[in-house]
């Protein structure tokens, strides 16, 4: 965290200290996203010309990341407050430009990171949203206890080194466009209309690393033996041939590749292949060992595990799932941060330029839904259960088949009472003979 004495004014040396400080990231981060395009440290071995060099390439960290998105928002996130307030012109804002691809997005990076950025802006009166490189973004903070953000800066460099392209500088009013010249100089200023720094920060946890930095070095030893597997199996099939108490003729070199055969061989002659025992048991187990232990630190499931059975109950899985289910818990609260932070500037902008009111982002909530395979016969059971004591509209969210929950019960209302629903939306037992006769079971 890049932190000044609060009160501090904004300078080009305050900018290049920022920039300084961002920049000491820059290898790990690169590094980071490397491993998540499957550039690997094992694509840049080398060995002997004589040797046999594979580089295979197990691709866990994107694996890891993917499975940690997936669950956290493969289904989108939804928000919702009291009556009172009325979000609709916020969340058409957010439907213009297709919200729920950019926090897939952030938390995709958020997961390679452990940190990214977005960027509030305006285009034609109305919020936008874009997410910034967290290599090129850098935040600076107050040193009060309440740390608060005071500038955030994007910058790009030019192609000349230790020049810069363009800076953009941000405080609560206005943003700063800077050039450089041979040094850094203010160009021009214009208002934002956001009420506070139009950056956001979404961290993936406390510590900021990134969901498959812990486990690289795993990775790396489960490329590398994976790679020296089928470098053995080469090997072996290029074994040396001996051939002891005889020469061999160049005819009979050929003839041997061309039949894969010898005859005529001297008594006390003798031919065998020069090769290396293989113990592919210790391999494979060392292989196995090395997985679970990604997995296991990374707290990612392994869903081909055998653990992982189609017929386990609703409740088996999530035991199975406990370490992963917290550490998506965590990642949650810090992304619920971000996203309320971007709703307070949204509704700064449009109450400011379009007389929306004012909604406090503690009377929002919200609301995340795993992206689970979900065992609804469980759950229609314990909708029944509850039936006269949770309202219709908590139970019938339950169903994952149901998208309008209000448009279901307007539905289930209007039906004909004969087909056994009544109007009250009791889910009680259902009296057969309430049925139409040709609905009925016949003996």
């Amino acid at each position: 965290m890049f932190t000044v004495k609060a009160g501090t004014e904004l300078t080009p040396e305050l900018i290049e200290e920022a920039i300084a400080y961002n920049d000491k990231d820059k290898s790990r981060l690169s590094n980071l996203e490397n491993y998540y395009l499957g550039d690997h440290t094992i694509k840049y071995r080398t060995k002997a010309e004589a040797q046999s060099n594979n580089k295979v390439i197990v691709n866990h960290a994107k694996y890891i990341t993917d499975v940690n998105v997936g669950y956290l928002l493969g289904n989108p996130v939804t928000y919702k407050a009291s009556k009172e307030f009325n979000l609709d012109p916020l969340l058409e804002e957010y439907n213009k430009q297709v919200i729920t691809d950019l926090d897939r997005e952030i938390a995709k990076d958020v997961s390679i990171f452990g940190r990214q950025y977005e960027l509030v802006y305006n285009v034609d009166n109305s919020p936008r949203s874009k997410d910034i490189d967290v290599r090129n973004c850098v935040l600076v903070y107050d040193d009060s206890i309440e740390h608060k953000i005071v500038f955030g800066i994007i910058y790009k460099r030019a192609e000349k080194r230790g020049e810069f392209e363009d800076i953009l500088v941000y405080d609560d009013s206005f943003v700063y466009n800077y050039t450089q010249k041979g040094r850094i100089a203010l160009n021009t200023i214009d208002p934002h209309y956001f009420g506070e720094v139009p950056i956001i920060k979404y961290q993936n946890n406390s510590d900021e690393q990134g969901d498959y930095e812990q486990v690289i070095s795993l990775i790396d030893a489960y490329n590398t033996l994976q790679s020296d597997r089928v470098n053995d199996k080469e090997q072996l099939v290029d074994a040396l041939l001996l051939i002891y108490g005889m020469q061999i003729t160049p005819e009979q070199k050929e003839l041997m590749k061309a039949s894969r055969m010898m005859a005529n061989l001297p008594v006390d002659s003798k031919v065998e292949y020069l090769t290396k025992q293989l113990n592919e048991l210790d391999a494979d187990t060392l292989r196995r060992v090395l997985e679970q232990d990604i997995h296991k630190i990374s707290m990612t499931p392994n869903m081909s595990d055998e653990n992982f059975v189609g017929n386990a109950s609703g409740v088996a899985i999530r035991y199975k799932l406990l370490a992963f289910e917290q550490n998506i818990s965590g990642k949650e609260r810090s992304f619920e941060a971000g996203l309320k932070s971007r709703f307070r500037k949204y509704n700064n902008y449009l109450a400011n330029l379009k007389a929306m009111p004012l909604i406090e982002t503690h009377e929002v909530d919200v609301i995340f839904k795993r992206n689970l395979p979900r065992n609804d016969f469980e759950t229609s059971q314990m909708v029944n259960n509850l039936s006269g004591l949770v309202s219709k509209a908590t139970l019938l969210s339950e169903l994952s088949f149901i998208d309008d929950v209000k448009e279901e019960i307007e539905t289930a209302e209007n039906e004909d009472v004969k087909v056994g629903i009544k109007p009250d939306m009791n889910f009680g037992t259902i009296n057969p003979t309430e049925f139409p006769v040709k609905w009925q079971k016949h003996n």
